[in-house]
C-alpha cells in the first residue's frame, strides 16, 4: 500500500460486497462475527459491522485471536526528524495473557536510565527500574496501565472492534471508500472518550488508514497513521507497521511489530508484584 498513491474515487470489489451484506436481510447475524441480529441495528450500524466483519474473516476468522491465549512480541517506535530520516529508535518486549478473561501485560521498555518494566494485570499495576519497585506518582507507574492496554488494542485488531463496549457506526468517506468510526460506552477502557476512525479504500477487505482522537482533544488533534503490511503467524494475521504522518505526509512517527510468538509459557512469577 503506497500512501502518496491517490485515493479511489469508487468502492472496490471488497467494499461493494461489504456494502450489499449490508444491505440483505440478517447479514449480520450470520455467525461470522458477534455482531447482534440486524434487526437491533441502524443502517449504519450494519455498514460498519459488514466492513469490520469481512476484516475480521480476512485475518483469520475470530477464532484465530479467541485461540490466543498468550503472546510474545516487539513493539519498536522509530522517530523521524524534519527530513524523514530516522532520529531513533526504541525497542518495547511485550508479554501477554488471558487469564479467567481478563488481559494482562508484561513490558520491557530500556531507557538511557535502564530497564523499565510495566505490568498491568487488570486489577493491579506497578513499574520498576533496574528491577527497583516505582512508586505511585512517578510517570512510569502511572502509564503502566495505558500502555498494557494499548499494545493489546493495536496488536488485537480487528478482533477488538468486537470487544463489549465499543459502537461501530460506518457510512460513504468523502475522498472515497469508506469511513468507519469507533467510539466507546461510558467507562469502557481507560479512556472512553477516544475516537478512531478507519478507512477502507481500495478493493480488498483491509483499512489503508486508522486516524484518532484522544479523550478531551478536538480535530485539531487528530493523528493519521497509514498502515502497511501484514504478517501472519499461523491464522492469526497482525499489521506489521503503522506509519504515522502530518498533514503534509512527512513521516513524524512509526510503530512495528516483529518477532511475534503466539501461545509461549509465560510464567505466573513475572506477573507477580515485587518485594522489593
Amino acid at each position: 500500500m503506497n500512501p502518496r498513491a491517490p485515493l479511489p474515487r469508487r468502492p472496490g470489489p471488497a467494499l461493494a460486497l461489504a456494502l450489499a451484506l449490508a444491505a440483505a436481510a440478517g447479514c449480520a447475524g450470520d455467525g461470522s462475527s458477534p455482531a447482534a441480529s440486524t434487526a437491533d441495528l441502524e443502517p449504519d450500524e450494519v455498514l460498519a459491522d459488514s466492513l469490520i466483519g469481512a476484516w475480521v474473516e480476512a485475518a483469520g476468522g475470530m477464532a484465530a485471536w479467541h485461540d490466543i491465549e498468550s503472546a510474545r512480541y516487539t513493539i519498536t517506535t522509530v522517530w523521524y526528524d524534519s527530513t524523514g530520516a530516522i532520529e531513533r529508535m526504541r525497542p518495547r518486549r511485550v508479554e501477554y495473557r488471558k487469564v479467567d478473561g481478563v488481559e494482562q501485560t508484561r513490558i520491557e521498555r530500556p531507557e538511557a536510565e535502564g530497564l523499565y518494566v510495566h505490568t498491568f494485570t487488570g486489577s493491579d499495576m506497578w513499574a520498576t527500574l533496574n528491577e527497583r519497585l516505582l512508586e505511585p506518582g512517578i510517570r512510569a507507574w502511572d502509564e503502566s496501565e495505558y500502555v498494557g492496554r494499548d499494545v493489546v488494542y493495536w496488536f488485537g485488531l480487528p478482533y477488538k472492534l468486537f470487544d463489549p463496549g465499543v459502537n461501530r457506526r460506518a457510512g460513504p468517506w468523502e475522498s472515497g471508500g469508506y469511513e468507519v468510526r469507533i467510539t466507546f460506552g461510558d467507562g469502557v477502557g481507560l479512556q472512553s472518550g477516544d475516537r478512531y476512525f478507519y478507512y477502507f479504500l481500495d478493493d480488498d477487505p483491509w483499512p489503508e488508514q486508522v486516524h484518532y482522537i484522544s479523550q478531551g482533544r478536538g480535530e485539531e488533534s487528530r493523528a493519521r497513521m497509514y498502515w502497511d503490511g501484514y504478517e501472519q503467524v499461523g491464522d492469526f494475521t497482525y499489521v506489521i507497521s503503522r506509519l504515522y504522518r502530518d498533514t503534509e505526509m512527512n513521516p513524524t512517527r512509526e510503530l512495528r511489530h516483529d518477532d511475534v510468538e503466539l501461545n509461549p509459557v509465560l510464567s505466573d512469577s513475572i506477573f507477580q508484584r515485587p518485594a522489593f
